[in-house]
């Protein structure tokens, strides 16, 4: 019979056993002290048929910096189900499980990297950006002639470097995780011997990258710090014994960009899937939502499957920092009406109409309150 509920230490050995199935990549060896470390700072929910473990799902809490807001999110991973019991909507017994638990404990936002937009949007997610990978073959890299210096180390050696850098830097972003030791652990040196180049300035630490030598392909994993530092890294990587550099980050990640746009027709740049994110309690995300101008309007919410409460009419005023948000059964107020994924799409940078129902009233309303920066958000689960 099939059931759901939250796993507990009892169902590891099933779980990760499970996870391995579903991402073939990974063994239960290698990757079990990873695991043991996401489950300790996670929740875990299984669908179950009878005793059999046959779907999972792990709910990790961040909190990330939304505009300058601290918001709490929940980052979902390793999606499973044994092929054995695919096709059951196992899944979505589990997502409306998690985000009724999510709801009760004040989780506001929800994030995931999708196999599939269509998938995830059935869940009201919705894609908030895309990624870009850099193939870029070492003569295209960019010169430096900086008087910067730099240093080699291991992960012992450069974690506090890394947290400190990471600290300074994250704020020119918006929407970057608030990073916690247990996670950077996790990151950088549970998930592969990563090297660390260190960036300095005389003595002081500008930046650094993490990253894998494969012979002559050098893929990097993170770069962080100012512009100098930035150029000069990307210029010290061109010393190497190496054919290309590979790097995964988000279009808004466009400093690296700028430094690589003069590249030969032999390297490239190409979109790949992205982030996906989704609201889980309305109101209070209307409540903290940093607005950038003092507005007054009405959203209506038309459906929410999974996470009902969302639905209805919200009125909202925002005045002198002070934002009161009250929901109504009917509004007098300019109203713009739209799903959760709509709702997702103009609140995160994106002032796409599709889905929306409004007038021009209310859209001059929203374009002078709403952030249109497109959120950029880095760290996967």
């Amino acid at each position: 019979m099939k059931h759901v509920r939250e796993l507990g230490e009892k169902d590891r050995k099933a779980q990760l056993e499970l996870i391995c199935e579903g991402f073939p990549w990974n063994t239960p060896e290698v990757m079990k002290e990873r695991f043991d470390l996401l489950v300790a700072h996670s929740d875990s929910f299984g669908s179950f048929e009878d005793d059999v473990l046959a779907s999972q799902i792990i709910s990790t809490p961040y909190t990330i910096d939304f505009y300058g807001t601290k918001y709490p999110m929940a980052g979902i991973g390793f999606v499973a189900t044994s092929h054995s019991y695919q096709h059951q909507h196992r899944i979505d017994d589990l997502m409306s499980c998690i985000f009724e638990k999510l709801h009760k404990d004040g989780t506001i936002l929800s994030y995931l990297a999708p196999f599939s937009y269509r998938f995830y949007r059935r869940f009201g997610y919705e894609t908030i950006f895309d990624m870009l990978d850099f193939a870029i073959l070492r003569t295209d890299l960019p010169a430096d002639r900086s008087t910067f210096s730099f240093e080699r180390m291991d992960w012992d050696a450069a974690k506090d470097i890394v947290h400190k850098i990471y600290e300074k830097t994250k704020n020119l972003d918006h929407g970057m995780m608030i990073r916690e030791p247990w996670w950077e652990e996790y990151k950088f040196h549970l998930r592969k011997p990563y090297e660390f180049m260190i960036c300095y300035d005389r003595d002081t630490p500008i930046g650094y990258m993490a990253f894998l030598r494969n012979e002559k392909e050098l893929a990097l994993f993170e770069i962080e710090g100012s512009d100098d530092a930035l150029k000069a890294m990307i210029g010290r990587l061109r010393e190497e014994d190496i054919d290309r550099m590979t790097y995964t980050c988000t279009p808004q990640q466009n400093r690296l960009y700028e430094l690589l746009e003069d590249r030969s027709k032999d390297s490239s740049v190409m979109i790949r899937q992205g982030m996906m994110a989704r609201i889980v309690d309305v109101a209070a995300f209307l409540e903290r939502y940093p607005f950038a101008k003092k507005a007054e309007f009405a959203l209506e919410i038309l459906e929410d499957q999974y996470a009902p409460w969302n639905a209805g009419i919200y009125e909202v005023r925002h005045t002198k920092e002070i934002t009161k948000v009250k929901k109504v059964f009917a509004t007098s107020l300019p109203c713009a009406k739209m799903d959760v994924q709509a709702l997702v799409r103009l609140f995160f940078g994106n002032m796409d109409p599709k889905g929306i129902v409004a007038d021009e009233k209310v859209w001059k309303i929203l374009r002078k309150c709403l952030r249109q920066d497109v959120v950029n958000f880095s760290d996967y689960f």
